[in-house]
Order: structure tokens, then C-alpha cells, then sequence
């Protein structure tokens, strides 16, 4: 699966067709039952923060994606009824939620919502010939912008494109409070496999899931009991001590001033290929740690090159599906964990690695109680203030590998796929597959980030390379690598 923004996606001409509800079906909307269960925190953060940007005209997408192709001739009727099942058999996709006011603020609380599954009934539309790639990407574009909001139902937008004997290839977009990464790639292993089954009478079923409306509740009461006491806000506490209670910027000059924000633009490159990686593994693996302590090693010695600090910190996104009904479940089952570490004077890739690792273990401890919570309840005692509508920075790391959906026999072309939107830092997502290991990157659109982007790209592809090939790394190399004279000490 590779992240792709929307406008560098390259979908094969053909019909395009829309999967939507029946009129009967819409009419049940209106009077659907609302639901005691509560938006997640993740739920209400984001639709805040979609509402802020509108208000403020600020061009921002809300939703997310995935695409792939599947080289057999569509069966129209089959993949209706496994777009229904998809939608049916995951609880917080028949949900939306309606806000006690016309205008969303701070002070704004939502009701769920909730359509029973026996009225979802879906059906197929044409919505015309799309001769050329611009014509099928502009089709499915308006789509995942109009047809996604979580204050109407459906919040999602699912189709296929037509090709003819070239087979067809299926779109499914959504808000993303109903969906994260990983939920993308299992939701392609999921619809894949429905179609086999509804098209071909595959004998495999697919197993019952959990719903992210019942996490999303149970994740809040844990936050309501939140003390001192509890290991999260240890982990939360230690870390944002050791940077003076602030939490991560980027190092790299991008072309805006600390707290504003310009439209972004996103790249993709590749930082190694599969033997490279497997030698950087073995060297992490030397020296106590894994391929993901490796690479936030990697930033870590970045950062003390461009900074002098010698405390690094880094939000890392993690998956909270830590229960077996949510395994393969759709929804947003992320949450942000502290990893922190010291780079002591001269310190070298070998010496920080193991380091790197035990943040990372201690990073579990806060991995089921909502960072917002965490956050929130500490800026009651004088800890760091974060806005509702805040949007930080990020490092994910993913090895595709063991997901189901990223790299799935049967299909190709698969894509994750985001829209325009704005940012005032630099959040990374890396991600490991078969063949290669590659970051995708969104940043402000400046011609001061396009190059400070480039250096630090090549730079960590060159440190992973130099690790991975025996070569001694320190902060002097990731200096090197940056191209860039050496910072004072902080």
C-alpha cells in the first residue's frame, strides 16, 4: 500500500460508479434512534477542528482513502452487496453525529446517531464515462470531498471505476474520525475479500469484529478516572520534562513563523530497499534495539545536529487495538505516545539505539488513555496548553508487512490516499514493505520546506544506509548528511 496524495493518484479510465443508499434507506435516516455512546475523544478533536478550518476558509481535507485495482472483470451486483456488508458489519459506520448548535466551538456536544443495519440497503449509480486519469480522479475527488462529513449519513463515499476487460478499481473514502491507517489497509483485505465471496462463492468468511462505537465509550470512562497516579501521565510527565514542557517542532527551517500555519503539499520517496533494511534491523537488533528505535535514532541524531539539543522527543502514533475484537475493526483506533530520549555529548547510532528502544517500551504505558486527556488534564496544574483545535506533529512507523490488506495477493495498485489541506510543521509516516522501506512527508508548501525536505530526506536515507552498512553514526554524520554548518549547543 503506498500513501499517495489524491492529486499524484493515477486511476485507469472507465465508468465510474457510485455505491449509495437507497431512497428507502435515506428516508430511515431521518428518523434513526439516537445512541447513548459518546463521540472518542480522537471523534470530537477532529470534528472541531474540521469546523474551525471551514469557518476560517481554510482549505482542509477531512477524510481519507484507499483505492486498488483488482485485474478481473467487475461483477456490479457482487461488489453492492460486499459494500453493504462492509458498511454493515462495522458498527461505527452506520453512525454520524448531530452538535447541539449551528456553530461548533469548544463548548459544543455531539449526539450519535446510529442507523439499525436491517434498513441499509445500497444500490449502484452510474455517474458517467471517465475518459482519462484527470476526469476519473476529479469524479471520485468530489466525492470523498462532498459525500464524507460525520454530521450526516452515510459519512462515506464507496465505487468502483469500470475498466472493462482491464477489471475495475474500488474507491472507499471516509472521515476520519471513522477511520485511521491501518484501518485503510485492513479495509481492503476486508472488501476484497467480500467481493470473492459474493462474487465468486468463496468458501472463506470473514470473522466478527468489534465496534469502535463501544471502544470509543470505554475509552472515555478510562479518561474520566485519570489521577496522578495513573502510568500514563508518568510516561507524559518525565517526557515533556526533559524538553522544559514543550512539546515537538521540527528543527528544519520550512518557511513559517512558530504557531502559523500554509497549505501543504506531501512527498513520497523511498529511504531503503529490502536488503538495506534487513542490515539495519540486524545492526538495531546488535544492539538491543528494533528497526523503529533505530529509526527514531535516525531523527534523534538529526535533531541534536540542526539543534544541540541534547533531549529529543518525538509524538509517535500508535494503534490501540490492544483487545482481539478490534483487531481488524474500522475506526480510529490511534493514539499519540511520548518517546523520549537523551543524546548525550558524542553520542553515537550504537549507544542510542538501546536507549531508543526502552523509550519506546515506556511509551506502552500510555498507549490506552487518549493523549488529549492526558494533555488536558495536566494544563490544569500548569502543564503544556494545547488549543482543541490543535493539529501536532507525528512519527508513525509501520511494517506493512504484517497487516493484512497492505500487501494482498489478488490486487494491485493499492493506494492510501489523502487531500490538500494546511499545516504549520512537519509530520512523518514511514512505512516498511516487501521490497522497499518508504516516508511520506507533509510539510508547508514554501520553497524554504521544498529544500529543507529534500536535505532531510536524503539525510535520513544516507544515516539508515551508513548504519545498515556497518559506517560509524553520530551526530557529525547526520550533520554531514544535512549539508548544513553545525548548531550551538541548547
Amino acid at each position: 500500500m503506498e500513501m499517495t496524495p489524491i492529486e499524484q493518484w493515477t486511476p485507469r479510465a472507465g465508468e465510474v460508479l457510485q455505491i449509495v443508499p437507497t431512497d428507502a434507506t435515506m428516508a430511515a435516516v431521518a428518523a434513526a434512534p439516537a445512541s447513548s455512546a459518546r463521540p472518542s475523544l480522537l471523534q470530537e478533536s477532529h470534528i472541531r477542528t474540521a469546523a474551525d478550518r471551514r469557518a476560517k476558509g481554510v482549505p482542509w481535507s477531512p477524510w481519507i482513502a484507499f483505492a486498488f485495482h483488482v485485474p478481473q472483470r467487475l461483477d456490479r451486483e457482487a461488489l453492492r452487496r460486499a459494500v453493504q456488508r462492509f458498511v454493515t458489519r462495522h458498527g461505527a459506520l452506520l453512525s454520524w453525529f448531530e452538535p447541539d448548535a449551528e456553530t461548533i466551538d469548544e463548548s459544543t456536544t455531539f449526539t450519535r446517531r446510529a442507523l439499525p443495519v436491517e434498513q441499509v440497503e445500497l444500490e449502484v449509480r452510474s455517474a458517467g464515462l471517465a475518459a482519462d486519469v484527470d476526469t476519473a480522479r476529479d469524479a471520485v475527488t468530489e466525492r470523498f470531498a462532498g459525500s464524507t462529513s460525520p454530521l450526516e449519513w452515510p459519512s462515506f463515499a464507496a465505487g468502483a471505476i469500470d475498466h472493462g476487460d482491464d477489471g475495475f478499481t474500488v474507491y472507499y473514502g471516509v472521515d476520519h474520525s471513522f477511520s485511521d491507517g491501518v484501518s485503510l489497509a485492513l479495509g481492503v483485505d476486508d472488501l476484497f475479500r467480500l467481493y470473492q465471496i459474493e462474487a465468486h462463492g468463496s468458501q472463506e468468511e470473514v470473522p466478527p469484529v468489534g465496534s469502535y462505537v463501544d471502544f470509543s465509550e470505554q475509552e472515555r470512562a478510562r479518561s474520566e478516572q485519570l489521577t496522578w497516579r495513573d502510568p500514563a501521565l508518568r510516561v507524559w510527565a518525565l517526557a515533556l520534562l526533559s524538553v522544559r514542557n514543550k512539546l515537538p517542532s521540527t528543527p528544519l527551517d520550512i518557511g513559517v513563523q512558530p504557531g502559523q500555519t500554509a497549505p501543504s503539499t506531501r512527498m513520497n520517496r523511498t529511504l531503503a530497499d529490502a536488503e538495506t533494511m534487513k542490515a539495519f534491523e540486524a545492526r538495531c537488533k546488535a544492539h538491543e534495539g528494533g528497526v523503529g528505535a533505530g529509526l527514531f535514532t535516525v531523527l534523534a541524531l538529526i535533531d541534536a545536529a540542526l539543534t544541540g539539543r541534547r533531549s529529543y522527543l518525538a509524538l509517535n502514533a500508535v494503534a490501540t487495538r490492544s483487545e482481539p475484537q478490534y483487531l481488524m475493526a474500522q475506526g480510529w483506533f490511534i493514539n499519540l505516545v511520548p518517546v523520549a530520549f537523551r543524546v548525550a555529548q558524542g553520542a553515537s547510532f550504537d549507544d542510542l539505539v538501546g536507549k531508543a528502544q526502552k523509550a519506546l517500551r515506556r511509551s506502552r504505558a500510555a498507549t490506552d488513555t487518549p493523549a488529549r486527556s492526558i494533555v488536558d488534564y495536566a494544563a490544569k496544574f500548569g502543564g503544556v496548553k494545547v488549543g482543541a483545535t490543535a493539529v501536532p506533529p507525528i512519527v508513525s512507523y509501520i511494517d506493512l508487512r504484517r497487516i493484512p490488506g497492505a500487501e494482498l495477493p489478488g490486487v494491485d495498485d493499492v493506494h492510501a490516499l489523502g487531500g490538500p489541506g494546511t499545516t504549520g510543521d512537519v509530520s512523518m509516516w514511514i512505512n516498511r514493505g516487501s521490497d522497499r522501506t518508504y516516508a511520506l512527508m507533509s510539510y508547508p508548501d514554501t520553497p524554504e520546506a521544498a529544500v529543507s525536505i529534500d536535505r532531510y530526506f536524503r539525510a535520513i536515507t544516507e544515516l539508515i544506509r551508513a548504519a545498515a552498512a556497518g559506517e560509524d553514526v553520530t551526530v557529525e554524520t547526520a550533520l554531514a548528511a544535512m549539508q548544513l554548518p553545525m548548531a550551538a549547543d541548547a
